[in-house]
């Protein structure tokens, strides 16, 4: 350094302890001020002890200083040493004066200082004061006043650079109410926070939302700009913003198809917080200041050394790579935390992967967590997304079924990607093939479809490249047509149309058509009738002719007859069941024939349930639209009651009081023409009446059930038509031989016969009598069989001979318990039964072997007995079946039924 710069640094330093420093305004939001405009420049030590520009700052218009002791006569002068030597050159030093009259102590404001000429580089900007008598002028030194002042002035030419985006949750809680959205954005230098914008883009580069700086971070001046959002983003988003650094120069990215990918972390960690994350999900971990070590170490050894960056303070894990897990997370500091990686198992299952182009892609996605969003994207052979995204929530099973595609005139070979949205995590089908669908057509398969008028008829149809048919029914010659397209909504080739013969002409037969898959639907009706369509009027018997076609085609492509034949009044039958079987439908009643808990019978235990089976045609109509009502009441076309079979002398006979409302149920089996009524002879709800007198039902009454079709011309009959069937109530009881004597041996049965329903369980007790010593308790639960018996057996091989006991058989609809007494006899090869008063004994064989002889169970029972002390509470043990034979029985019976039609 030569004396005459250190002569003039001397110079400088004085006069900044001289000139106060300026006081300019600075504006705060939070904590952090304010970079200075770049426009203005505030000489002296302090605010702009350095001061930025960019190259395109043509002017410094707010060049000020304040005056802190000159006086109002003095001039001012500022000026930009190019070159450095302190000295003022007039032809390449840009310069700005004010030599107006100021008092003293006030701010002194310079005209332009232009600066446009000056290139990258670092400046110093003088200010001095004219009061010592120098003159300044061309080639005048700056030491040459009494005072000045001076700045660093730095141009550059140098735009912001982003570094990197991340989207994430800023909050580590769990709940919508304690989201903190958060993007962050980090630059390569300091950026002025203030200036900041940015704006959101979807997949599709359309805007989401717009965002400003958070409050928190509107005033800094490093690289790192945060905004609150209000809400997560799970799709993939990009962005376009604007920014600032400290000399203004500005960064920018405004057009969308430039638009800068965000990194979204489905999962925050920060604080010493631990959690988990799906494996292929981003993690983000959030650091208290940028520039943060953080190291990783897995439970397979996976170890990784990085580091949040420079302005950021967001480290994101990719788990697409790592071992399912715990992961050891350790920041800079000290700070720890403990992360483990799951599988979400994310799968998609393909129905069909070779389809043509009037289908869809249909399938199921699955994943191991449910109530999540996700997204489908179809995708062709060039990778390009095909149709619209398509976006769902996995149920809480975390399933989710969809059909995708539209491929109208468009083969070729697709692939399904299927995103979850939160976690980001993507899986792919294998190629989904697409080839031309053939021409649309439409079957019956089946040349005849017979049924009875007033029942509901089937008509099958088969479609073949298609989804749709419509089948046109009858014609103007039979005074009936109709039109009905049906539509194969799961697309198996096949659907059911429902023809309600019953409403064909009610109204304007809307109501007519149905489908017997509730994967298919009625998409059209239309239909036109020459008959009068009062209340009840069918249509007639007769042969109707059928044609289908694709819905699109205009010629019919098959045909068939329909043919309703005239209905019949056939029978009704009485069953009986224990009073608390299910018969709500009929599958209830197919597995209580099948278990022998509903048995056809004549003589029915008062209590137990009457089953009454009505065998009757063209009624599957009736049964569709009324329900049970269809049976009840004098405004139906028939009518179900129940009578006195024999009127007491000088009295009527009575009647029983059924409805809808008290009787245990009504099924219908319009497929065999059968219907059941279930009622309860001993319900408080239902009374028996002799005119509007409640007479009551006596145990032993016999009864009539009655079915009746009444009379109406072209409805269900011409003639009224009647069956019935007669029933005995009986006042049940269980029975058995009295006395009743065992063997002191294992296997002693104890059998007996009851008039209660077969089905009803019932309990067997065996208790020693008053000074047995030891006492004893025997238990069995059993159903009665088909046959009206019971049978169980007990072991009595550790009885005494002489111990006396008591038989007691109770449970079901009886007035009292059965017992019986019975004495323990000698076991060995002799077994005592009893039937009256006669006891008899049987003698076996001598074995082959020196083992004795046992008696052993009948194959039809498979209870056992419990053998506990006489204090203590029965023991129940069930009987589950009646054997091979029993079954069978039980399976012929159901064939009465009925007889199902092809």
């Amino acid at each position: 350094m030569t004396s005459k710069q250190k002569q003039f640094r001397a110079v400088i330093l004085a006069a900044l302890m001289v000139l106060s420093v300026f006081a300019g305004t600075v504006a705060f939001t939070g904590s952090a001020a304010a970079a200075a405009d770049p426009g203005t420049l505030n000489l002296g030590s302090g605010e702009d002890s350095t001061h930025y520009i960019n190259t395109d700052v043509s002017n410094l218009a707010n060049v000020e200083v304040n005056d802190s002791g000159g006086s109002g006569t003095d001039d001012y002068f500022a000026f930009v040493d190019v070159n450095g030597d302190g000295y003022y050159n007039e032809s390449t030093e840009p310069v700005a004066t004010n030599d107006s009259a100021w008092a003293a102590g006030e701010t002194v404001s310079f005209g332009d200082l232009n600066v446009g000429s000056l290139s990258t580089d670092t400046y110093t900007v003088y200010a001095v004061q004219n009061n010592s008598g120098t003159s300044f002028e061309d080639g005048v030194a700056v030491s040459g006043f009494s005072s000045n002042a001076s700045t660093e002035l730095v141009v550059e030419d140098n735009a912001p650079s982003l570094q990197s985006a991340i989207h994430y949750d800023n909050d580590t809680e769990s709940g919508d109410s304690n989201v903190n959205a958060q993007l962050e954005l980090a630059f390569d230098e300091d950026v002025d926070a203030s200036t900041a914008s940015v704006t959101l883009l979807d997949s599709d580069e359309e805007e989401i939302t717009s965002a400003s700086p958070s409050l928190n971070n509107s005033a800094s001046s490093d690289g790192r700009v945060v905004f609150d959002l209000s809400k997560v983003y799970t799709q993939d988003i990009s962005i376009t913003y604007s920014v600032e650094d400290t000399a203004g120069n500005e960064g920018a990215v405004t057009d969308t198809d430039d638009a800068e990918d965000v990194t979204f972390a489905s999962t925050t960690v920060k604080n010493n917080d631990g959690g988990n994350a799906y494996k292929g999900s981003n993690v983000a971990i959030v650091s208290a200041s940028p520039a943060t070590d953080i190291e990783i170490e897995g439970e397979d050894n996976y170890a990784f050394s990085g580091s949040t960056g420079e302005n950021s303070q967001v480290f994101v894990f990719n788990t697409e790579n790592s071992a399912l897990g715990e992961y050891n997370f350790t920041l800079e500091g000290g700070s720890e935390t403990t992360f483990e990686v799951r599988d979400l198992g994310l799968t998609l299952d393909i129905d069909d992967q070779n389809i043509t182009t009037t289908d869809s892609v249909e399938g199921t996605v699955s994943a191991n967590a449910g109530n999540r969003p996700v997204a489908l994207q179809l995708y062709d052979s060039s990778d390009d997304e095909f149709g619209d995204e398509v976006t769902a929530d996995l149920n809480g099973q975390g399933e989710y079924e969809f059909s995708v595609g539209d491929f109208t005139d468009e083969t070729g070979s697709y692939t399904l990607e299927v995103r979850d949205e939160f976690s980001g995590v993507t899986n792919e089908s294998s190629t989904i093939n697409v080839a031309e669908a053939g021409d649309g057509e439409a079957d019956f398969n089946q040349s005849v479809i017979t049924n009875e008028r007033g029942d509901i008829v089937k008509i099958p149809v088969t479609l073949s490249n298609t989804d749709q048919a419509t089948v046109q029914i009858g014609s103007d010659n039979v005074g009936f047509e109709a039109n009905v397209t049906v539509e194969d909504d799961n697309d198996d080739g096949k659907a059911v149309i429902l023809f309600d013969t019953w409403a064909a002409i009610d109204d304007d037969g809307s109501n007519a058509f149905d489908v017997e898959d509730d994967d298919d639907s009625i998409v059209y009706t239309d239909s036109s009738t020459s008959i009068d369509n009062s209340v009840g009027t069918l249509l007639d018997a007769g042969d109707y002719d059928l044609e289908v076609r694709d819905a699109d085609a205009s010629d019919s492509q098959n045909a068939a007859t329909l043919v309703l034949e005239e209905r019949s009044t056939d029978s009704v039958n009485t069953w009986t069941a224990p009073s608390g079987t299910s018969l709500s439908d009929y599958e209830d009643l197919t597995e209580a024939v099948e278990n022998g808990d509903l048995t056809q019978d004549s003589d029915i235990a008062h209590g137990d349930l009457v089953v009454a089976q009505i065998n009757a045609s063209g009624l599957g109509g009736l049964y569709e639209d009324e329900g049970a009502d269809a049976f009840f009441g004098a405004d139906q076309p028939v009518n179900f009651t129940v009578n006195q079979s024999e009127a007491p002398a000088n009295r009527e006979a009575y009647t029983l009081n059924l409805s809808s409302d008290n009787v245990k149920s009504v099924v219908g089996d319009a497929d065999n023409d059968t219907y059941y009524i279930a009622f309860d002879t001993d319900s408080s709800e239902i009374g028996a009446y002799r005119g509007d007198t409640d007479v009551g039902i006596d145990d032993e009454d016999s009864l009539t059930a009655n079915f009746t079709v009444y009379e109406n011309d072209g409805n269900l009959s011409d003639s009224e038509e009647s069956v019935e069937t007669d029933f005995d109530l009986i006042n049940a009881e269980h029975t058995l031989d009295d006395p009743y004597n065992v063997s002191n041996a294992a296997g002693q049965i104890v059998e007996g016969e009851s008039d209660v329903a077969p089905g009803t369980e019932i309990r067997i007790r065996v208790r020693s009598a008053d000074g047995t010593s030891p006492s004893f308790l025997k238990t069995a639960s059993v159903d009665v069989t088909e046959n009206n018996t019971f049978s169980t057996e007990f072991d009595f091989s550790g009885q005494n001979v002489g111990d006396e006991y008591t038989i007691t058989v109770s449970n079901g609809p009886v007035d009292s318990s059965e017992e019986v007494d019975g004495t323990v006899v000698e076991g060995s090869n002799t077994t005592e039964t009893v039937t009256d008063d006669v006891t008899e004994t049987v003698t076996d064989e001598p074995a082959t072997t020196d083992a004795p002889a046992t008696t052993e169970a009948p194959a039809t029972t498979e209870a056992t007995a419990t053998e506990e002390p006489a204090t203590e509470e029965p023991t129940e043990t069930s009987t589950p079946g009646f054997g091979v034979v029993v079954a069978l029985t039980a399976l012929l019976a159901a064939a009465l039924l009925a007889v199902r039609r092809d």
